[in-house]
């Protein structure tokens, strides 16, 4: 708590030490001043703390920005809480320049940016002081810069008027604000373009690279810290989200080549994010995350995240019914069951007309128990959702099935529950208050198949093939870098999903099916622009249709900011 109470008064007197005598006159020889903060490299470690906290505030990590945005405009989830209408809305992909949840996510994102300005302000005037601390203050600019160009790349990809910087590059981006405010005409700042949005993202990364070259963070309580190897992999991951294939390829063949990371077992996978497995041997940059029950993990004062209090499992009831493990708004959209390759027929007997575990068919059990032993599913779909009256979890020190997802009435409606980002061997208190499930956010397999990508468009099909099939040959626990009887024989050969988006799609079903849950695949509908299609292919949510216009890709800057900045613009079709 000190931390934060440090950082918001740095950044209020740092902007107050440019302005004029008679804008303030106290005196209080015992408060912090910039003449005086920070005075050391462990000052600067404070504030750089702040700054990584800001990733699970309550509109990022921490709550909203996954369970309440993200996995909205994507159809991860379907919403058994249909009490917010806007919420509703934002699974229709009809999101509201109102609506709160986006404006958390916003508000948190520009909150990000300006503690990361407030650190780097801070850097330069304890350099002045300091200088034979340059190489640990260049540590610690170097992950100022990333975690600014983290925040910066939200902001752009969320409400950019365009995604690609070469072909809507001329589009309106977002602002590019690179110093803590000092009066209200320094807040009335206009759109940039989307090229001049990526290019600064891109060249904070690219001063971050050198500052941080052959940095690796080993220690117990450094290893959560951005590393070199993090820094390329983020450029490699933006270089091929803006088709930039050859800057692509170098970034990420270096991070495969080099970096002595590897893909984890399956045993390993299947539990890392859960609370277990932490900063593993696939793990590039990991937000990291502890339970702590002294204050709710929707806020940036506390070491965990409430995300998983959003999309808690439900279990049965002693009476043997449906009961929430917390908040329990959402569950997975029944489409992506069906995606995975599970069509094992519904679990209550015909007739059924209301959730119990009485009604589950004992056959059901016995043929999805079956499919998951020949693996004739996707493994992946256990490793991110609980099947109900299958999988169970602990409550209370029991042990308690998995219920038909709670308040979702339809009975023959596919309701299971989210596992990535629960806790299901903890307590609804830890679920509830401050989940410490780590967020693994970029990966190796997320490296190998962005280089899957990236060699498709250099000509290399067969390359190209073979990290999309490490990928597929880890989640079937087989051996990574062995040809197996599951390898897919081309980049059109089938996969488990049924549907016209996936089914002759390696890449993108693969990039589907492993990061599902973790917040990537509304930014790879974006890029590719299929979202017309995504909209097709699952039609609905249990509050309404789907309503898909080609706007919907750049999402309305919130009703709070266009009426504070006078420079502001709206993105189309709001």
């Amino acid at each position: 708590m000190k931390i934060f109470q440090k950082l918001m008064l740095f950044v209020v007197l740092t902007a107050m030490a440019s302005c004029s005598e008679d804008f303030v006159n106290v005196v209080n020889p015992g408060a912090l001043a910039p003449s005086q903060y920070p005075a050391s490299v462990s000052d600067l470690e404070q504030l750089l703390t702040g700054v990584y906290a800001t990733q699970h505030a309550s509109g990022l990590y921490g709550h909203t920005m996954l369970a309440k945005n993200l996995f909205l405009w994507d159809h991860t989830t379907d919403l058994s809480w249909q009490g917010t209408p806007t919420w509703i809305q934002m699974g229709q992909n009809n999101s509201q320049p109102n609506d709160s949840f986006l404006y958390d996510t916003w508000r948190e994102l520009w909150r990000g940016v300006q503690r990361s300005n407030a650190l780097l302000a801070g850097i330069e005037t304890y350099r002045q002081k300091a200088p034979q601390d340059g190489a640990a203050i260049d540590q610690i600019k170097g992950q100022a810069l990333f975690l600014r160009a983290w925040y910066y790349f939200y902001l752009t990809s969320i409400w950019g008027e365009g995604f690609n910087a070469g072909t809507e590059g001329g589009k309106m981006g977002v602002p590019i604000i690179t110093e803590v405010a000092i009066g209200l005409d320094q807040t009335q700042v206009p759109r940039k373009t989307v090229k001049e949005s990526w290019d600064f993202i891109i060249s904070d990364l690219k001063t971050a690279e050198t500052l941080l070259a052959g940095v690796n963070w080993t220690g117990a309580t450094d290893k959560y810290k951005v590393s070199g190897w993090a820094v390329k992999g983020f450029l490699g991951k933006i270089y091929a989200y803006q088709a930039d294939w050859a800057n692509a390829k170098t970034y990420l063949a270096d991070v495969i080549t080099k970096s002595g990371k590897s893909l984890t077992t399956f045993d390993v996978y299947k539990d890392m994010f859960n609370g277990k497995n932490e900063f593993t041997s696939e793990s590039l940059f990991e937000l990291n995350l502890n339970v702590d029950m002294t204050s709710r993990g929707g806020d940036d004062q506390s070491m965990g995240s409430s995300l998983g209090m959003v999309i808690a499992p439900t279990y049965v009831a002693d009476n043997g019914g449906q009961a929430a493990s917390a908040w329990s708004n959402v569950f997975p959209h029944a489409k992506n069951i069906a995606r995975f390759g599970f069509a094992e027929g519904h679990y209550f007997k015909p007739g059924t007309t209301s959730a119990n575990i009485a009604n589950v068919d004992p056959a059901y059990i016995t043929r999805s128990l079956d499919a998951r032993k020949k693996q004739t599913v996707d493994p992946r779909l256990w490793v991110a959702c609980y099947q109900p009256y299958v999988d169970s979890m602990i409550v209370s020190g029991k042990k308690r099935p998995i219920s038909h997802y709670l308040d979702v009435s339809e009975t023959d409606m596919e309701a299971w529950s989210f596992r990535k980002f629960t806790n299901p061997l903890g307590t609804e208190a830890e679920i509830n208050m401050a989940n410490g499930a780590n967020i693994p956010w970029l990966r190796l397999a997320d490296i190998y198949l962005l280089y899957a990508e990236t060699l498709s468009h250099s000509g290399d099909n067969a390359m190209a093939l073979e990290y999309i099939n490490k990928v597929k040959r880890r989640a079937y626990g087989l051996p990574v870098n062995a040809p197996s009887a599951i390898d897919y024989k081309s980049l059109t050969g089938l996969t488990k999903a049924s549907d016209a988006v996936l089914k002759n799609d390696p890449l993108k079903y693969e990039r589907w099916a492993e990061l599902f849950g973790e917040g990537h695949w509304w930014l790879d509908v974006r890029r590719w622009q299929i979202g017309d299609k995504e909209a097709a292919y699952y039609q609905r949510i249990r509050g309404g249709t789907i309503q898909w216009e080609a706007t919907d890709y750049a999402q309305p800057i919130p009703i709070n900011e266009v009426t504070a900045n006078v420079n502001m613009k709206q993105n189309a079709g709001y």
